[in-house]
Order: C-alpha cells, then structure tokens, then sequence
C-alpha cells in the first residue's frame, strides 16, 4: 500500500470535521437543509484553508445516497466515488494548467449530460482567477442560463482578479486564516492519532508559523515525524523550520534599547557565521517587537508564539522600552524587510539600519531631531522634564560674545558659531520643576548663555517649530529677543502676537526647541515690541481700538486658522471708484 501524506490522509470528511470556517458550513448545512441550493458559488481566502475540502464536502451532501442532506454518509458507493476522486459526476479542473479557452469549451460541452446517478452535476474549478478573459466569457454563458442538474464551485486566492460578471453570478464565501489554537488542536489530534510524540511548545510554533494554513501546518508534522524518531521538541522546530529562537530576538532587542552598536554589528556577524537566513531573521523580530508593543498597550492579551518561559522577560522589555523609541525599532525593519526582496546584501541593509537605531539620540537629521523634540514635548506635558543642569566651573563653554580687543590695532576675534543641533536630555524630575514660569539654573547673562547666543540659534528655533506646528509659526516668527536678564529671555512681539505667544503651552513649547537647539534650558517671557512693559496700561479712550487687531493680523489669523489663500488684493478705494462707474 502506497503511504499518502497526512494532509491528504487527513482531509475533513464532513461540514463538521472543517476546522475555523463554521460561519462558511453552517450556512451551506442550512441551505442545503432548506433545499436553497445555488447554482453557483464562488469560495475565496488563503492557501490551505479548506476551500476544496468545502467544495467536495458540498458534493458529496448534494450527491449522497441519502440527500440531499447536510450530514453525508460517508458510505454510499457516490460518497466513497468522490473522497477517491474517481466519481464522473463531480468533475476538478485546475486553472491554472487549464486556462486557455478551448480546455473550457471542452469542458462545457460535456454538461448537457446528466448526472449518472440522477442528481447533480459538480464542477469544481480550482485557481479560477487564472483562466484568461476569452475563458471567463466563454464560462459566463452557461453561468447566466446553468442546466439544472449543474452546479459551479470555483476556488480562488486572488478573487479581485475574477471579473465582475462572474461575480456577480456566484454565492460569495470568503474563508479566514484558521487561528493557532484551531491548528494546535487539529495537530495534536493527528500527532496522536499517528503515535508522533511532539510538545506542546513545539504545536504552538508549528501553528504560529504556518500563517492560518492548516494544510501547511500539516505538511510541516509530517516532516518533523521524519526528522526525529525521539519526541519532537522545539529546537527541532526551530532547526528544520529554519525559524528563529526566541532568545535571539530578546537578546538582539536589549541590545537595541541599549544602543550597543558595536554589539549588535557582532551578534549580526553570528548570526551569518551560523548560516541564519537574515530576512526571516528580521521578520520574526518584527513579530517579536510587535509582541512588545501589545503588552505595552494591552496587557492582558495574549502574545503570538511566545513560550511561557519568556513572558515575564517580554513584560520586563516592553516597560524598558518606550512606545515611540519602540514604534520607530518598527517601522525602520519594516522598510528594510520590505526592501530585502531586491536588495543584493541584505546583511548591509540591515547594518545601516542597525545603526540609525542604535544611534537614534544623535541622529542630526531634520526626522531625528523632530522625533527628540516630540519627546520633549511628551515629557513636558507628564511633568517629567528637568531644567538642564549648569555648566561645570572647571570647564566653562566659550562665551558666544566678542571680547574686547586690548588695543586699536587688534581684531576683534569672531564670534564663536552656536551648535543648532545638540542632543538634549531629558530626566525624571517633578512636575513643579517643569512649569513654565519656573526659574531653571543658568550661567549669568555675561557667561555662556547670552543674547546673541539666542540670535544666532533663532532661525533654527523658528524652523523646527515651522516643522513641527506650521499653523504657529506666522505668530512665533514675528518674535524677536531682546535681552536675557536674570536667567529670562525677552521677547518683543506685537499686541495680536504677544497674545498668542505668551499663553503657557507655547512658551513651553519655545521653551524645549529653544533647549534643544542650544542646550539651554531658560524661561521665556513676552512684551511688547514698542518696549512697553509686560502689562500695559492703555487709556480708556484707546482700549477698544487697541484690543482690535491690525488688517494684516486679521488676514494673517484667517489664514492660519482656514488655511485661506489670497487670490487678488483689491483696495477699498478701487471697490468705491468701481461702484461709481457701474
């Protein structure tokens, strides 16, 4: 006796043996049932998720000795004819070796026969989206005007390739990914019914690899039952699946919250010295990061292929980690596993990549410093931003102002230039420090930290707050320091600026551009831009007209506010003199 794979061995009998799709049985059970039998159905989902298994079983429950029933003997002599495959009256086409025109005519000209056994005709065409156009117009004929002994199944992968008309003629069932747990159960039953001793933890990586396929899941058993004659384990799994150990990825994550890159260039080098295929390297990693992800965002959900040993040491890196450092580890893998199809050395991708996110708090890029500014931001709002600590006495900064020349016939020495793009650094402290009025440690104005240090770092300033919050830049950039007196920075705007520069949110927001293009943290207060005091005293006979904005501000406010355009600028003497001559 020939030996026959167990996924065929094991293929579901009945509407009741198909595993995950009881949303697609229990609705053809009830039609059938019903006698609301269709003429034609179209079944569409994954590879080795019951589509033809459906198919058969929808056949044999039409065809049976005892049917049309739901529930199939199993024993009649149409039933067995149709589980060998032998049976004339269900007939399997592949598409995909079958597609041209003239092997659909063939097979159309043999429907108006009738069914040997007086029931039903069933065609099942497999991979229906890879018949050519001239073939679906030749099927669609018969599928308007069908014999009523003949029933259509087709079976797709790809059913956005099959035209409309053909759709639109057919019962649609759509099958899901079978989930791990219904895959787990299946295989435990066969490993037992088959005397293979395996794990539990090993079913579990079986499942979870297999992506929803039973059939590959099956495959997959098969496989291992020869590669080891002992009890298959998970290494086994690992070994011959070519899947990654679990300890790699939690040893290559610390070594990214670290920043080790030296480490993790050397942990690369081993895992091609072993011969570890890199794109599924990096693909598991992208299943373990989103692991961490999910216990950081819910915590009571299960992760994915996760053994129970390393639970706790998943929780410990999702509380280490921070969700946007982690969202970033993300979406830079996800770009190089996505380039990895047509990259020539993958293992150079995935270098560089290791080094933006080993060095992501020096990155000097415009990304990396918006990224560290959010973080800014963030912890301003959670009250968790400490003023920037003073300079050392014993290494004192250069001071940003030009010395006094001794003598006439001496040059005044140039001004040193300001570093725009300093990493700032952010500890925990306590929400009081943090406020925008509060008064943080500073050198005197005559020190390292002066006015002209701020003039020269403001077009910096005034750029990555455009980056970052475009809608206040208009109102920010009318800002121009004045003085640093006392640790506080002094900024002239005009009234309908000052008014919406100096609430708390955006002070705090200059605040942290300004400590993270300079390295200082110092406190920031308005005024107003004709030098008046900061509080103003306004005679009762102007304060209506002074609460009202200028022209220009309206226009500049309904701008950013609207997002309006100007189209043409016509003056109110042009709209009068236009008036008269009409």
């Amino acid at each position: 006796m020939s030996y026959v794979s167990l996924y065929r061995k094991w293929r579901p009998q009945t509407f009741d043996e198909i595993a995950g799709q009881s949303h697609i049985t229990q609705t053809l059970q009830n039609a059938i049932d019903k006698g609301r039998i269709s003429h034609a159905y179209l079944f569409c989902g994954p590879r080795g998720t019951g589509k033809t298994t459906t198919a058969r079983a929808l056949a044999k429950a039409i065809n049976c000795i005892e049917g049309p029933t739901s529930s199939p003997c199993n024993k009649c002599e149409s039933c067995r004819s149709i589980n060998d495959g032998s049976s004339i009256d269900v007939l399997e086409l592949d598409a995909a070796s079958n597609r041209r025109v003239e092997e659909i005519r063939d097979l159309l000209e043999k429907i108006p026969y009738s069914a040997s056994g007086g029931n039903k005709k069933v065609y099942i065409i497999d991979e229906v989206h890879m018949l050519t156009t001239e073939s679906f117009n030749t099927l669609l004929k018969t599928l308007e005007e069908p014999p009523e002994h003949v029933i259509f199944v087709l079976a797709t992968t790809e059913p956005h390739k099959v035209i409309p008309t053909i759709l639109s003629r057919c019962q649609r069932f759509d099958f899901r990914r079978i989930s791990p747990p219904d895959i787990e159960a299946r295989l435990a039953h066969v490993a037992e019914a088959e005397g293979i001793s395996i794990e539990t933890a090993a079913l579990s990586l079986i499942s979870h690899h297999a992506q929803g396929a039973l059939r590959d899941a099956l495959g997959a058993l098969e496989q291992l039952g020869s590669y080891t004659n002992e009890k298959i384990t998970s290494a086994d799994v690992i070994a011959l699946l070519g899947l990654t150990d679990s300890e790699l990825l939690f040893d290559f994550t610390d070594l990214l919250s670290k920043g080790d890159l030296a480490g993790g260039l050397l942990f690369i080098d081993e895992l091609v010295a072993k011969g570890v295929d890199l794109r599924q390297f990096i693909q598991d990693l992208l299943g373990h990061l989103r692991n961490v992800f999910l216990r950081q965002s819910v915590r009571d959900m299960q992760p994915a292929g996760v053994p129970d040993d390393f639970k706790e040491r998943l929780s410990a890196q999702a509380a280490q980690i921070e969700p946007q450092t982690l969202t970033s580890y993300i979406q830079v893998l996800n770009d190089v596993y996505g380039q990895s199809r047509w990259s020539t050395d993958l293992r150079l991708l995935f270098e560089i990549a290791l080094f933006k996110l080993a060095k992501s708090e020096t990155d000097a890029s415009f990304e990396g410093i918006l990224r560290r500014l959010e973080r800014l931001e963030s912890a301003a709002l959670n009250g968790a931003l400490s003023p920037a600590p003073a300079a050392p006495a014993s290494t004192p900064k250069k001071t940003a102002r030009a010395s006094t020349p001794k003598n006439k016939d001496e040059a005044a020495p140039t001004a040193p230039t300001v570093p725009l793009e300093p990493v700032a650094t952010v500890e925990p402290a306590s929400a009081q420090a943090t406020k925008a009025g509060a008064t943080a440690t500073l050198p005197a104005s005559g020190g390292d930290f002066d006015i002209e240090t701020v003039r020269q770092a403001w077009p910096q300033v005034l750029k990555l707050v455009k980056e970052k919050k475009p809608s206040r830049y208009n109102f920010f950039a009318g800002g121009k320091p004045v003085r640093v007196d006392s640790g506080m920075l002094t900024l002239a705007l005009k009234k309908s600026d000052k008014d919406f520069v100096e609430t708390p949110e955006n002070i705090q927001l200059l605040r942290n551009t300004l400590k993270l293009v300079t390295g200082f943290d110092i406190p920031i207060q308005c005024e107003l831009a004709n030098g008046a005091p900061k509080t103003v005293a306004v005679p009762e006979g102007d304060a209506a007209a002074d609460d009202m904005l200028a022209p220009d501000d309206y226009i500049k406010l309904v701008q950013d506010t609207f997002g309006a355009k100007i189209v043409e600028d016509i003056s109110v003497k042009e709209t009068e003199s236009q008036g008269e001559e009409s």
